[in-house]
């Protein structure tokens, strides 16, 4: 008889709520966390160790320590909110990434 067992990372996506990325200009960044679970036979039974949040986008694969100055300038700079959907938007957008309709 043999067992398989072993830790491994498995990432988890903590809210719905997509979050501009300064890098590709998509509404696909998501807070994320890496989890590590103790598997056996590949099956992950109980979590090791809890990662801590953080922002990765879904379309380039950077996360919030990548964006660095670019992300605090583009936070800055969402100065206009959408009238149809109410989602606060960056100022020189002009259509809504979320509904779609313009600005």
């Amino acid at each position: 008889m043999f067992l398989i067992a072993g830790v491994s990372p498995k990432i988890r996506t903590l809210d719905e709520k997509p979050r501009m990325c300064p890098i590709c200009g998509l509404a696909q960044a998501y807070y994320k966390r890496v989890d590590h679970y103790f598997n056996l036979f590949f099956i992950p039974v109980v979590r090791v160790k809890k990662g801590e949040p953080f922002i990765m986008c879904e379309r380039c694969e950077r996360n919030i320590h990548e964006f660095g100055e670019e992300y605090n300038d583009w936070l800055k700079q969402q100065g206009k909110t959408c009238g149809h959907c109410g989602r606060a938007l960056h100022q020189d957008f002009q259509y809504c990434p979320f509904c779609g309709k313009e600005v």
